[in-house]
């Protein structure tokens, strides 16, 4: 969910063609994608693996070993593929939460519809995109993490400082998994951690939204007494949308990131729950469960905090990219509408109305 999506199909025009002032909106998909938001992501995935006193200090670190092009590693197939992805992930969303819509019940005017058919959507969508995106997302995580595999790599062969760091290219990184990890198999390391993560995600983020959403436009009359701005209560509900859910997914992205980089690495493969068990049971940067208490460090709500390493970053990332997803989306909308009835055309959604 890094990037800013407009559906393909927003609009449906009927029998006349859209005008000239529509046509690119009508026709494109469309896809922001911003550098910052790929340097949030770098430096979340080295929080997840690594223990860094800030993210200040993981992002010292990047640079002094791995310089500023650390911080875009992992750039291209994200770029290349998230057109798609993105896209067809909205796709899935409307047209399952439309069918339920349309099968189940007349009355689409409950919250509990709403949460309903959106937390469907999500989940189709979420379900169905994890196979498409789960070989582009280990590429990208292995280029993302490639420095500190590659340590982790000569510490279990012993020969850490006598070999120098070579970094790679996304397609070079591709070919290495394909050979290494026993063909395309190789590319669905951690399938099982990515479906429920993307599931459950999908889930609550489409849930809360249209719930979130139906709710602003009950109290539409109160937000325009007050003045409010229509593009600001967009942004607010899609930013909440997203922090609540990478909120409630973040430890299932964690643990997935720590079984990806260790099978990289080439130490032997461990399941999620070894990987949960023993981020809460050891000391920091030890291999012998915890007894009791020496510290702070080993109480167990700060062991439980392991889980969420990195979690400012990707609340940041997801407030910004969220909020403005959902502002375009809707404000082109608005801007459809107004100018169909301007133009006395005929404009049906691919949205559900639940009002």
């Amino acid at each position: 969910m890094d990037a800013l999506i407009l559906p393909q199909n927003l609009p449906r025009y009927g029998r006349r063609a859209p005008p000239h002032w529509c046509r690119p909106l009508h026709r494109s998909r469309y896809v922001v994608q911003c550098d910052a938001y790929i340097q949030l992501d770098s430096i979340k995935s080295r929080l997840q693996v690594k223990h860094y006193t800030s993210a200040w200090a993981c992002t010292r670190d990047v640079l002094r070993a791995e310089g500023i092009q650390g911080l875009f590693r992992g750039v291209t197939f994200p770029l290349i593929t998230i057109t798609f992805v993105r896209t067809l992930s909205f796709s899935v969303y409307t047209h399952t939460k439309e069918l339920l819509a349309r099968s189940w019940r007349k009355k689409k005017d409950k919250l509990s519809d709403a949460l309903i058919f959106g937390a469907a959507g999500g989940i189709t969508s979420g379900t169905i995109i994890c196979f498409m995106s789960a070989p582009f997302e280990l590429t990208k995580v292995e280029r993302q993490l490639e420095y500190l595999i590659w340590t982790q790599r000569n510490k279990n062969n012993g020969t850490l400082g006598t070999n120098k760091f070579i970094p790679r290219s996304g397609f070079q990184a591709a070919r290495d998994i394909y050979r290494l990890h026993g063909g395309l198999r190789g590319f669905y390391i951690g399938l099982r951690l990515h479906m429920y993560r993307d599931m459950t995600g999908s889930c609550i983020y489409f849930g809360l939204y249209d719930t979130m959403r139906m709710l602003s436009d009950r109290l539409e009359p109160h937000r325009q007494s007050y003045g409010i701005p229509a593009p600001f209560v967009s942004f607010l509900i899609g930013s909440a949308s997203g922090i609540m859910s990478w909120l409630s997914i973040y430890p299932l992205d964690l643990i997935k990131t720590q079984v990806q980089r260790d099978v990289l690495a080439g130490a032997p493969r461990r399941s999620g729950f070894t990987v949960l068990r023993r981020l809460l049971m050891q000391h920091e940067g030890e291999h012998e469960p915890v007894k009791k208490a020496r510290s702070i460090r080993d109480l167990p709500i700060h062991r439980f905090l392991r889980l969420y390493r990195g979690l400012g970053i990707s609340a940041l990332r997801s407030f910004i990219s969220h909020g403005l997803t959902w502002t375009l989306i809707e404000s082109i909308t608005r801007h459809i509408e107004s100018e169909a009835v301007n133009h006395d055309l005929d404009v049906s959604y691919d949205f559900v109305d639940f009002q």
